[in-house]
């Protein structure tokens, strides 16, 4: 199968975290909008989604462990974006 690779990057720091690996981009783009808008304290992207973006970084093939990256990150969403 073949997963997406993402990463979120918080420009305040400017830094990615660590990579995600999905199924799809849907799944990426659902989950990192359920993170924006989940109210808690210590919830960085909640407090703070102008500093936030999703990026696709490449795939990786999991049945031959083949990873491709993407020549430039691809911005997928920014937090700002999706928080209702």
């Amino acid at each position: 199968m073949i997963n997406i690779i993402c990463s979120v990057k918080d420009r305040a720091a400017d830094a990615f975290g660590r990579p995600l690996f999905v199924a799809s981009k849907g799944i990426a783009l659902r989950s990192f909008t359920d993170e924006v808008n989940r109210a808690a304290e210590d919830n960085q992207m909640y407090n703070h989604p102008d500093d936030f973006d999703l990026y696709e970084l490449g795939t990786f093939d999991d049945s031959t462990g083949i990873i491709r990256m993407l020549p430039q990150p691809v911005v997928l969403a920014m937090a700002k974006s999706v928080k209702v």
